[in-house]
């Protein structure tokens, strides 16, 4: 298969775009264009101007904040077969945070006057882009009322099970979350300090649900771990 009918395929899983005909997609693919990134390569910096509708391709995509005293807070991770960064292509507002590959990414770039145009004469796709920002909204909503009213345990159980379902991959039984999330990282994503999470993450890797080596986290037992908000979650770390 070449690299036209792959990305054609690629569309046709991408959900925004999913509602589509075949010549639709096909004049989409004609419009846009590639980019390689290497690992740790920026993407676009907060203040930029939104230029292009971004679809990951392949690898994987930090979306960031980073705060005036240089601390970064991610606050979402981007697999393969997702967009990225739609919300400011419809007010032409400049990005509001820093987008990174975590790892060698391609990305498939549309214009955003070419894409605006395309919803012009594209109602439907005007349906399925606000489920998808609905759903992007909704997500930013439980993580606001999460760092409200959850106990750490929880928020750090619920991110591991988020990026699991996201990014997850199976090996053997076990789900490989397959990015180089620091402690830091992963305590500035649950708003908690890393002290308290390495504290959470030990007690999840001795109590059976997750096994660490390095950087790289397994998670055994799913199932084990959605309910372990129990006695758990109550207890002390």
């Amino acid at each position: 298969m070449n690299k036209v009918l792959d990305n054609l395929e690629i569309l046709k899983n991408v959900f925004i775009f999913s509602g589509l005909s075949l010549e639709d997609m096909k004049e989409i693919q004609s419009l846009s264009s590639e980019e390689e990134f290497k690992k740790g390569q920026t993407i676009f910096m907060e203040g930029d101007p939104p230029q292009w509708v971004l679809l990951l391709i392949k690898g994987r995509v930090k979306l960031f904040k980073e705060s005036q005293g240089g601390k970064e807070t991610i606050f979402q991770i981007v697999g393969a077969g997702e967009t990225f960064g739609e919300l400011v292509i419809f007010d032409g507002r400049p990005y509001s945070y820093s987008a990174e590959s975590l790892e060698p990414a391609t990305i498939m770039r549309i214009p955003r006057q070419s894409f605006l145009e395309i919803i012009r004469r594209r109602p439907s796709m005007c349906f399925e882009i606000v489920l998808e920002l609905s759903r992007q909204l909704r997500d930013a909503q439980e993580t606001i009322q999460a760092l409200a009213v959850e106990r750490v345990e929880k928020r750090v159980v619920n991110l591991l099970l988020k990026l699991s379902e996201r990014i997850g991959q199976n090996e053997k039984g076990k789900i490989r979350i397959p990015v180089a999330l620091t402690r830091q990282n992963i305590a500035d994503m649950v708003g908690s300090t890393v002290e308290t999470t390495i504290r959470v993450i030990s007690r999840l890797t001795r109590e059976g649900y997750l096994e660490t080596k390095g950087k790289a986290i397994y998670i055994l037992d799913v199932k084990g771990l959605k309910s372990a908000p129990g006695d758990f979650l109550q207890g002390r770390i």
